[in-house]
């Protein structure tokens, strides 16, 4: 049975709530972690609005996301990581999106349905949104 994409504008799925948001977002900037800055995490603004990494990248994220590839011993694909403020509105990110604060990734792997994805990403520890209008696993690390 064929899936059947909704039109129209996205419908947000709440994963927090606002006030962790900006908990996390104090916290990320009073005491930030070694940032990481690999170049499929980098913001898809192409330099437009930012030079790529416009917060830092969670760390813990990219460890998840790369035990993630162990697990399943197949490559993940970054479809969307940090992403800037400009960016966001465009592709109507949430308002409280955590790629805003580079604790976010949108994945794929060709190779395997986005309700295994997300299972394995769970397995790792990762907090997930299915995506199926956008065919991607939002991933996201609160810690």
């Amino acid at each position: 049975m064929e899936k059947t994409i909704p039109k129209g504008p996205r419908v947000h799925q709440k994963l927090n709530s606002e006030d962790l948001f900006y908990l996390l977002k104090e916290q990320d900037q009073v005491s930030p972690k070694k940032s990481v800055n690999r170049k499929c995490y980098r913001c898809d603004c192409q330099g437009r609005y930012c030079d790529g990494f416009s917060v830092s990248l969670n760390p813990t994220l990219v460890e998840k996301i790369d035990g993630l590839e162990k697990q399943l011993k197949k490559t993940v694909q970054i479809i969307s990581g940090v992403r800037c403020e400009k960016r966001n509105v465009e592709v109507d990110g949430s308002k409280h999106s955590f790629h805003l604060l580079g604790r976010a990734a949108d994945i794929r792997c060709e190779t395997i349905s986005i309700d295994e994805l997300a299972a394995a990403a769970e397995i790792v520890g990762l907090l997930v949104i299915r995506d199926y209008r956008d065919d991607v696993v939002h991933c996201q690390w609160n810690d």
